[in-house]
């Protein structure tokens, strides 16, 4: 003799084995609804109707599934992370630290494309539908885009965080001539000094997206600001321990990218590719005589471009090819071994 939910209840051992069929921990309604079904058909049915006691016990088994199904459902995790979008990946770095796990970061220019002429897929576009912000940077494909993408997604917030930074003319450090476009050169997240400002407006800006996690956004910007510092450190310390050089140093590159990393460092950019195009045989031999007077043994190419010109320059001059990427995630680490390469010679 058991109570059950106030009802006194007989059942041998046989009787639980023929009469409830075994049931998982998490059975939906509809499950009950079907061993509802069985009981009530055939000798079962019989049962039920000459013991109504098995029947009150069926009902408060099926109230005793429900109960455990929407507990178990009440369990699943649910994301709330904030959903955002960048340009590049040196972005989704920079917004990882400083979001770190409460932001879910995509990017708009996919690894091995490049950021100057690139059309986004229509699964980027679905997807910037559902964020909540995207962080800009003033890159060509932006100007043609950003407006598109503010139409598409109202909700949407632009944040453009090459905010106050004074951009220079796009050849204002590299050879004359070598421009990398028409106008300022985009290129402001290969400066430490300069990405110092840029995390000063992500981090504002998820603040006044997402307040209630004030204090773990301002920690991760603090770290991260350790991270920035400790970067320049190392990579003035790398150029001031050679001691050889000139004042100014000259690297060689093709694609006319690192002029800012250049001028925080007080070095000099050399660029292959001039007003975005392969060069001439005659600005071929130009830049090979610039590179032998400079003592220049070391090209530097990006795997966005065409490295041919590259390579025929590094046979003229019995030079080494080196990659240097400028839209590597891992942004200190790419820095600092450009820097140790140039250092190298």
């Amino acid at each position: 003799m058991r109570v059950f939910g106030g009802v006194e209840m007989s059942m041998n051992k046989s009787t639980r084995s023929k009469n409830l069929p075994t049931m998982p921990l998490c059975a939906p309604l509809n499950e009950c609804s079907l061993l509802s079904a069985e009981l009530s058909s055939g000798s079962r049915g019989e049962a039920t109707q000459k013991n109504p006691k098995i029947l009150s016990l069926f009902i408060l088994f099926c109230c005793a599934c429900a109960l455990v199904s929407f507990q178990c459902e009440s369990r699943k995790p649910l994301s709330d992370k904030l959903n955002v979008f960048v340009s590049i990946l040196p972005q989704k770095y920079f917004l990882d630290k400083i979001g770190g796990d409460l932001v879910d970061v995509s990017i708009m220019v996919e690894p091995g494309a490049s950021p100057h002429s690139y059309e986004p897929r229509p699964s980027q576009m679905v997807g910037l539908s559902k964020a909540k912000a995207y962080f800009s940077l003033g890159l060509e494909f932006e100007k043609a885009w950003l407006s598109k993408f503010a139409a598409l997604a109202q909700s949407v917030r632009i944040v453009p965080t090459d905010t106050l930074i004074v951009k220079m003319a796009a050849d204002s450090m590299a050879e004359a001539n070598h421009h990398e476009h028409e106008g300022l050169d985009p290129h402001i997240w290969l400066s430490p000094e300069l990405v110092k400002q840029q995390a000063a407006t992500i981090y504002q800006a998820l603040r006044e997206i997402d307040p209630v996690h004030d204090s773990a956004y301002t920690a991760n910007y603090r770290l991260f600001e350790t991270i920035i510092v400790s970067l320049q450190d190392s990579i003035h310390a790398l150029f001031k321990s050679d001691s050889l050089v000139p004042t100014v140093k000259p690297f060689l590159v093709f694609h006319p990218s690192w002029g800012y990393f250049a001028r925080e460092f007080t070095l000099r950019q050399i660029a292959i590719e001039i007003e975005g195009r392969e060069p001439s045989p005659k600005q071929m031999e130009t830049i090979i005589t610039q590179a032998k007077q400079n003592n220049i043994h070391t090209i530097f190419v990006q795997p966005q471009f065409s490295q041919q010109s590259a390579m025929a320059i590094a046979r003229q001059l019995h030079a080494r090819i080196r990659v240097a990427d400028d839209l590597s995630y891992d942004w200190p680490a790419n820095l600092l071994s450009f820097a140790k390469n140039i250092a190298l010679r």
